[in-house]
């Protein structure tokens, strides 16, 4: 283990959503939990040493926070996750830092996320409790199975899958939001229909309000070497098979395009059959952005919605590069000026409904009035794709 004081923590997202949040950190860098696939193992992610061993321990990340969190401009969630590393792995339950930040972030009027495959979380569900009383909380579950047995040979360091399922229903019964990190599904493992089937059937038993899925990918080079040779140990009539699959040696770790394709649409008719989203729902983050930045996430989630549903978006999209330029522009006037307040900007967009200059600026009425309903408080049903 090494511990190592680092000069900055937080990191600001340049495309904010629910997923990362606003601003990102990490305590830790590599990951206990030893999970076979993960591809923080990755070159390009510059992580020394043994990944599941040698963890690097960012030991002054709460005395950063305490004094990053003031100073921060902008509305926004704060997620402690990284894709390389986890904020509950083992090493947490003995050092705490985590837990700490947590402390520290109950006292300060931030939403958070957490992204985790541990029950630790639970031990600091108070402090969780107090941020979503202030703000708002999301705990983010990674889980792809419901067979135990799987998961212990692929991910022997992550809590068992009941005790993450425990995590959400608790979180839930509390009243805060929590949902899945459905990835990675691992191809002839954990992936057939019935697999899936049955464990969308476990996220609604307890609750859970959104499931975003994934795919695996293997990266060239120690990632993908490692999780096949692992595979091959566990399940040696699968090594072949996989190693064939993932030969194309796409840049970003995915399999041939006919695989994926057939994946998501399995994915989408599972999905809408159990009525889980796949998408953080609007009213999930609603709140938890400035209003600027919520209209951007939503006009996102509505390109991808509505292109599910047959449903032309070219003017949509139009609308939302209009949308997009304009904002683009206030932003870098605001931070170019430090004695503007950002609350300002969230004052512009409602002026700008009322007074009916959105609809210049976008150059689409029908839009520019249901931007409107939602700058004064509606939500997007994501199913039925009605304000409400």
């Amino acid at each position: 283990m090494n511990r190592i004081r680092v000069k900055r923590l937080l990191k600001k997202e340049k495309q904010p959503a629910l997923f990362g949040g606003k601003y990102r950190f990490s305590p830790y860098m590599a990951c206990g939990h030893q999970c076979t696939y993960c591809d923080g193992r990755y070159e390009k992610y510059h992580v020394e040493g043994d990944f599941d061993r040698d963890i690097v321990v960012r030991e002054n990340a709460p005395e950063l926070l305490e004094q990053e969190l003031p100073r921060l401009r902008e509305h926004g969630p704060v997620c402690i996750s990284s894709g390389i590393s986890d904020p509950y792995q083992p090493a947490e339950k003995h050092l705490e830092i985590t837990r700490q930040c947590a402390e520290i972030l109950s006292r300060f009027d931030h939403p958070t996320i957490i992204h985790t495959k541990s029950s630790l979380v639970l031990r600091d569900i108070d402090y969780w409790e107090k941020v979503h009383r202030k703000s708002a909380f999301t705990l983010m579950i990674s889980l792809t199975m419901t067979d135990d047995g799987i998961r212990d040979r692929l991910e022997p360091g992550a809590s068992p899958v009941e005790d993450r399922l425990k995590a959400i229903g608790e979180f839930r019964r509390r009243g805060m939001n929590a949902g899945i990190l459905a990835m990675p599904f691992i191809p002839f493992l954990t992936d057939s229909t019935r697999q899936i089937g049955e464990f969308l059937a476990a996220l609604n038993s307890v609750g859970a309000q959104f499931a975003i899925p994934g795919l695996l990918t293997l990266k060239k080079g120690r990632q993908k070497d490692y999780f096949l040779k692992e595979l091959g140990k566990m399940y040696p009539h699968l090594s072949m098979k996989m190693s064939d699959l993932y030969s194309n040696e796409d840049y970003y770790g995915n399999p041939p395009s006919g695989i994926l394709n057939s994946f998501y649409r399995t994915v989408e008719a599972l999905w809408s059959e159990n009525r889980m989203s796949d998408l953080v729902p609007h009213s999930v983050y609603q709140g938890q952005f400035s209003l600027y930045d919520e209209i951007s996430i939503l006009l996102r989630d509505m390109k991808t919605l509505y292109r599910k549903r047959g449903i032309n978006i070219s003017k949509l999209k139009i609308a939302s590069q209009k949308y997009t330029l304009w904002l683009d522009k206030r932003r870098t006037y605001y931070a170019r000026r430090r004695n503007l307040s950002y609350s300002a900007l969230e004052e512009e967009i409602r002026i700008l409904a009322l007074s009916g200059e959105l609809e210049r600026i976008i150059n689409n009425r029908k839009l520019s009035e249901f931007l409107c309903r939602v700058i004064n408080g509606e939500v997007l049903n994501y199913r039925t794709l009605k304000l409400k």
